[in-house]
């Protein structure tokens, strides 16, 4: 892919007889004349006949389009003069319509091409220009000839002329030797039978296509000269059979199949096979050493066949000879030029694919080209062979006028790659452009375009042609898949979209939900929208686990909505009863690879998000593995940025287009909405200024491109009596470091536009993580399906995006409490008491440490705590307990059940035992009394409860972050290392497991204690 010669998309013509100037594209030539005659001081501009080539050019024609085009040359005609001008430099024009060409091949100055009217004519020229280099003769049909491939191999039963006149010479050379006339006969016979078969042979080639019929080509450099003149003056329908015909050569089971790689891209303009000076340029590097003039000559030649097959040149500033450079598209494969010969160079920062050093020996080059004299350079590869060959070289004449034909080649969008899809876009897209604005719209501009808005339709970027691409969630969606390799703008991509969405409608028509599995940062400012009700990040474990679970929850939520208007897709609900949720998730792949349990819910939103109005974008390096069958059978809309491999390009879109994507072009993309055609475009920059208006005419840069520049001409344009280009700030030059982004003012805006409606982000479709610190206050609200206990805790619901109560029901057996030391054990010991207490049950403690129950100690109801090494006093506390809880059941024999444990009468006292440290109190407590009807709560450190393991019931497994560890203890797998808190837990009862947080308990002032979670 190419850009024309400037970086903002004008226009570069020279105004005879030497002043380059940009015109806006789209500008008619009558409204141009003013401006030019005031820019160039010459008033004649105001009225005069303008010509182009020697061709007059009316008022309404119009920049950009033929024949005003990149690399045009405008002429004044003056009075009396004809009409037709010769065009200047070294030009095909004239040659162009004669039937023979004479082209130089080597030397200095080759690469000349001289028209003939005939054979003869051809010979004259030949003999009087054979001195400078050697000279091809051939006969031509004309520039659309000039765009066929190399004839390819002759099909199997094509006899070669050779072989048909081989017997029919023989026959007559003996009929002469022998002195046998009638030897002579048969080699007649020979010739008439052979006539049938030369013929098929002839129709079989005629109807393979023009590759077969073609007459030779030029060699040297005049092949580039001629592809350029033919890409800039054929017709269309020439240009399409040039590049159907070149396609049919890399098509299987065609002729020229066995040279196409796999994917690979197809090429108008393919370098010789036995071109010596090809091995020289796939090492990174060249160095041309010799007398400066002749070196530069070859340097030149080298180059300019780099550029014509879609190259992008950089040199330093104000290098001589180097001037032509200006012209030539950009976007390829980077080539850098060291001119050595003209002082010292400047290599710049920039990576490139080959670097051409005229005059020295860059550090690891190992191709060399060392010219001899006029007509010989020696040569040494990379391999160290070296071989002796004719000097080719160019002059700056020649590089230039090749270089303004290959601008205007550009400007139609044709280039040696055969892609003239992405050739006229340009190299940044502001944001505000994209959306057709001049500035970011203020508070009240977005409220009334909120008003307004009644599409879906969100501009990514520009085409070719200028008009924005726009992605419509709703119609071309419902979901997108964007691709692109590390470097190729994917992130900035995203903040487009989502600020575009941001731009098109309000926080009561949208909701959107982040996912940044790239640290949190790769959106920006984009989760300060008002639309934002959510963002995961992969530096909170377990959030997007959480995430998902709650996707899942609000298709149910959506479900029934749906179900309760009696309607069958969220575009029939009244305006405002449920936004559209769009899902961006930016690196899918990490997120799939750490969570792959989760994979089966976005196949469910991507199955059902259509009717639901929820929608998936999502991004990756590299879908293939990551992104499954089943998920791609519901996404209708890919784009690919720049890949790395042509197979990757097909796997997104079908198309290798991707793959030629330049490393320089960052933000360029390519667009496939189901089956259409795909789209190339230039990204959206979310932090880009706006532009300022392009003035009509302004003058463009003198010099070459510099390396320290982005592809863009170097030095800064300028316009006569105004103050032109782009404003302070603007996509012209660097942003001010004190004034907010683009990004930043939209988002203020939104921001401020929402709350003067009265729009307030939306709750999350997912819970959010429990609280480091729980308390009473934060229970919900009772309901019927609470399970009827002591509340321990605040449990975790995601599925139904609820808290629910944890509770522990003495029926359900003893509760064991299961943690590392500093868990919180302890607390989750004292809380149960607290619950039991405001019951008026009666609470027991077993502690080595009395000071952690020490809150409990101050409660009426409380009986007091004991050491588990006095056996006389547990034994006491045993029997006690257990002698009124007989009284209360009065029944001896009701404890032997757990149905009967329980089963008094309303207002019964009911007893509590707690045993923090279950592996100091196995002597002193056996499991026989764990079997009364006394409620036990005990605490360890390890699963097996001092041997009691058997006789409880329901667990509290207090968490860390080491899953491993948390297994050990008993925690189920799902929950285990979800951790980090005090008090946080998994709760095994009744039911699935339930992740909690311990409650605190709510001591009053007199029973508080310093004491940390224990």
């Amino acid at each position: 892919m190419t850009r024309p010669p400037s970086s903002d998309g004008a226009v570069r013509v020279t105004l005879h007889p030497g002043e380059d100037l940009l015109l806006r594209p789209g500008t008619r030539l009558a409204d141009l004349r003013a401006p030019l005659a005031t820019l160039t001081r010459r008033p004649e501009l105001r009225y005069a006949t303008l010509t182009v080539d020697g061709a007059p050019v009316t008022d309404d024609r119009v920049a950009g389009e033929r024949p005003l085009l990149p690399g045009a040359v405008l002429r004044v005609r003056r009075p009396g003069r004809p009409v037709a001008e010769p065009a200047p430099g070294p030009g095909l024009r004239s040659a162009a319509t004669m039937p023979w060409l004479v082209a130089r091949v080597t030397g200095p100055d080759a690469g000349a091409v001289i028209g003939a009217d005939g054979p003869l004519a051809a010979l004259r020229t030949w003999t009087r220009l054979r001195q400078g280099g050697r000279l091809t003769v051939r006969r031509t049909r004309g520039p659309a000839a000039w765009l066929a491939p190399p004839p390819a191999t002759p099909h199997g039963g094509v006899v070669p002329w050779t072989l048909t006149l081989l017997p029919a010479a023989a026959s007559l050379a003996l009929a002469a030797t022998l002195r046998q006339p009638l030897l002579a006969v048969f080699a007649l016979v020979g010739l008439v039978v052979a006539l049938p078969q030369l013929r098929a042979a002839r129709q079989r080639a005629t109807a393979d296509g023009p590759a077969q019929v073609r007459s030779r080509g030029l060699s040297g450099p005049g092949s580039l000269l001629a592809f350029a003149h033919a890409a800039l003056h054929v017709s269309p329908g020439a240009w399409a059979a040039a590049q159907e015909a070149h396609a049919a050569t890399r098509s299987p089971g065609s002729p020229g199949a066995s040279r196409a790689a796999p994917g690979a891209e197809v090429c108008l303009l393919t370098a010789p096979r036995d071109d010596p000076w090809e091995q020289l340029l796939h090492d990174g590097s060249v160095a041309v050493l010799g007398p400066a003039g002749l070196a530069r000559s070859v340097a030149r030649a080298l180059v300019a066949g780099r550029a014509a097959r879609g190259a992008e040149v950089r040199v330093g500033r104000d290098t001589p000879g180097w001037s032509w450079v200006r012209w030539l598209p950009g976007g390829g494969p980077l080539v850098l030029v060291l001119d050595r010969t003209a002082g010292p160079g400047h290599a710049g920062p920039h990576a490139a694919d080959l670097v051409v050093s005229v005059g020295a020996v860059p550090a690891g080059c190992r191709a060399v080209a060392r010219v001899l004299d006029a007509r010989r350079v020696r040569i040494t590869g990379p391999d160290g062979t070296a071989r002796t060959v004719p000097l080719v070289g160019v002059s700056a004449e020649w590089a230039e006028h090749l270089a303004r034909l290959l601008a205007g080649a550009a400007g139609l969008g044709r280039t040696a790659t055969g892609d003239e899809r992405g050739a006229q876009l340009p190299a940044v897209v502001p944001l505000t452009r994209a959306h057709g604005f001049t500035e970011v719209p203020v508070p009240g501009a977005l409220a009334g375009r909120w008003s307004r808005s009644a599409g879906w339709a969100v501009p990514l970027g520009v085409g070719a042609d200028g008009a924005p691409v726009c992605l419509d969630l709703v119609r071309d969606g419902p979901h997108l898949l964007v691709a692109g390799t590390t470097g190729s703008g994917k992130s900035e991509l995203l903040q487009t979209l989502v600020l575009g969405l941001a731009l098109t409608r309000s926080p009561a028509d949208l909701a959107l939900v982040l996912v940044d599995f790239k640290g949190g940062a790769s959106l920006g400012v984009c989760p300060r929208l008002p639309h934002v009700v959510g963002q995961v990040t992969d530096l909170e474990p377990g959030l997007a686990a959480r995430a998902l679970a709650g996707l899942r929850a609000e298709l149910r939520r959506r479900e029934r909505v749906l179900a309760a208007h009696a309607v069958p897709d969220v575009a029939l609900l009244p305006p405002g009863t449920l936004p559209r949720l769009v899902v961006v998730i930016d690196e899918f792949r990490a997120l799939a690879d750490d969570l792959p349990e989760f994979l089966p819910a976005l196949l469910r939103v991507a199955a059902q998000g259509r009717s639901l109005g929820v929608h998936l974008v999502l991004a990756t390096q590299r879908p293939g593995g990551a992104v499954g069958p089943d998920l791609r059978a519901n996404v209708s809309a890919r784009l690919a940025l720049r890949v790395t491999d042509p197979l990757e390009s097909r796997d997104v879109l079908d198309d290798p287009a991707a793959a030629r994507i330049p490393l320089t072009s960052p933000g360029r993309a390519v667009l496939r909405l189901g089956s259409a055609p795909p789209v190339p475009l230039q990204c959206a920059h979310a932090t880009a200024p706006p532009e300022a208006e392009m003035p009509l005419v302004r003058r463009a840069p003198a010099g070459p491109a510099h390396p320290g520049g982005a592809g863009t001409p170097g030095g800064e344009p300028t316009v006569a009596g105004t103050t032109p280009g782009p404003r302070a700030g603007s996509s012209g030059g660097p942003p001010d470091p004190g004034l907010p982004d683009v990004a930043t003012l939209v988002v203020d805006a939104a921001r401020r536009a929402a709350a003067a409606l009265g729009h307030v982000p939306g709750a999350p479709p997912w819970l959010p993580q429990l609280p480091r610190r729980a308390g009473v206050a934060d229970l919900p609200p009772a309901t019927r399906r609470d399970r009827a206990g002591l509340v321990l805790a605040l449990g975790d619901d995601p599925e139904r995006q609820r808290r629910t109560t944890v509770t522990w029901d003495p029926g359900d057996g003893h509760l064991a409490v299961v943690g590392r030391a500093r868990s919180g054990r302890t607390t989750a010991l004292v809380t149960l008491a607290l619950a039991a207490l405001r019951l008026g049950w009666a609470v027991h403690g077993i502690t080595r440490d009395p000071a952690a129950l020490a809150p409990l100690a101050h409660h009426p109801c409380y009986g007091g705590t004991v050491r588990p090494d006095d056996t006389e006093a547990v034994g006491r506390l045993l029997a006690d307990v257990g002698a009124t809880d007989r009284q209360s059941t009065g029944s001896d024999t009701a404890a032997d059940t757990g149905a009967g444990r329980w089963a008094g009468h309303a207002g019964e006292v009911r007893t509590l035992v707690l045993v923090d440290g279950a592996e100091e109190v196995r002597v002193t407590v056996p499991p026989a009394a764990l079997r009364s009807a006394v409620a036990f709560a005990l605490s360890a450190d390890a699963p097996s409860m001092g041997g009691l393991a058997s006789r409880v019931g329901p667990r509290l497994v207090l968490l860390g972050t080491d899953r491993a560890a948390d297994v050990v203890l008993g925690a189920p797998v799902a929950l285990a290392g979800s951790g980090g808190p005090p008090g946080r837990a998994a709760w095994c009862g009744r039911g699935d497991p339930v992740l909690c947080q311990v409650l605190e308990p709510e001591l009053s002032p007199r029973s508080r204690s310093p004491t940390s979670p224990r």
